[in-house]
């Protein structure tokens, strides 16, 4: 029954519905590429490295043995990881960026008045 349905749509409403699903299936695509982005930007000294996905959040932190004890203060420690975590987060808004500018748009069909 669902078969024969484009069959019986009005041509309009037909190129509406399929316009549709193309803008659908292109905002899929691009969503699925911002789920795969993970930026791994290490912090200066290399001691610590986040990873961070495509929308902002840390998902994994690297911190070398030895960091933490060896770090002469906490607010060192402190430093080292938001700065690695803010270049990381950077990287992964800047590959989502280009990730929404890269997406092909198709253009909707309306149907006329």
């Amino acid at each position: 029954m669902a078969d024969d349905l484009p069959s019986r749509m009005h041509p309009d409403t037909l190129a509406a519905v399929q316009s549709g699903r193309a803008v659908v299936h292109a905002f899929d695509e691009m969503l699925e590429r911002i789920d795969r982005i993970r930026a791994r930007r290490p912090s200066p000294s290399s001691r610590v490295i986040p990873e961070v996905d495509g929308v902002g959040r840390l998902t994994a932190l690297y911190i070398a043995p030895g960091t933490i004890a060896n770090s002469s203060s906490s607010q060192e420690l402190v430093a080292e990881l938001m700065a690695a975590i803010q270049a990381s987060t950077l990287d992964a808004l800047r590959q989502h960026k280009i990730a929404i500018e890269e997406t092909p748009l198709p253009k909707v069909q309306w149907p006329r008045p």
